[in-house]
């Protein structure tokens, strides 16, 4: 699967899914805020023609320099199994469809508010994992729920280690945000709008 031919691909979806745009690998709804809500397709790297696509939300006021999919999932077949699709597959654009609107669509609509984040991602079973540690904090302060964000951040901070690298730069942040919300709470909101801008920048969004 080569970009041009994903590309191609999502605009004979584009019609049945009001509300979005396809850039390169991404299929996303627009208009992006706060939250980007959408799908991406990854090829193998054994056959050029075949490809998986996940459905993912991703929050845009936590710093990243590329797209990471800690909440989603890749769309799965009839059976519930991960499903590869096929370039050649016979009516491969109907078929996407339908996996997309029956399982992608629903999750998406699930996930558009950072309170709705939080949500998901403390049901899930790595919800200890730094990465999901850090969503759900920032999202509460996103939420303007600020006594649990504290909280969370605290979580964050006691499970990440600083011998780590990306770990100690996420222990860097988390603390930023923490001074912020404990002497300022609009300098916080400013902080997370400002990482949102960088990763919206960082993302060619």
């Amino acid at each position: 699967m080569k970009k041009k031919q994903f590309e191609s691909l999502c605009k004979k979806l584009l019609p049945d899914l009001p509300g979005f745009c396809c850039k390169g690998w991404l299929l996303h709804a627009e208009p992006v805020e706060h939250v980007l809500r959408g799908f991406y397709c990854d090829g193998s790297q054994f056959d050029p023609t075949s490809f998986v696509v996940s459905v993912f939300a991703l929050p845009l006021y936590v710093p990243t320099q590329h797209l990471y999919f800690s909440l989603g999932n890749r769309l799965k077949d009839e059976r519930g199994c991960e499903k590869w699709w096929n370039i050649q597959e016979p009516d491969l654009a109907n078929k996407l469809l339908s996996s997309i609107q029956r399982e992608g669509v629903p999750f998406l609509d699930g996930v558009r508010q950072p309170s709705q984040l939080v949500a998901f991602a403390e049901r899930l079973p790595g919800n200890t994992y730094p990465r999901i540690l850090e969503i759900i904090a920032y999202s509460l302060a996103k939420a303007d729920e600020y006594v649990a964000a504290r909280s969370a951040l605290d979580r964050l901070l006691k499970a990440l280690n600083v011998n780590i690298p990306w770990q100690a730069e996420m222990m860097q942040r988390a603390k930023e945000l923490e001074q912020r919300l404990n002497s300022d709470r609009s300098g916080a909101k400013q902080l997370l709008a400002e990482w949102e801008q960088a990763t919206i920048k960082n993302l060619g969004l």
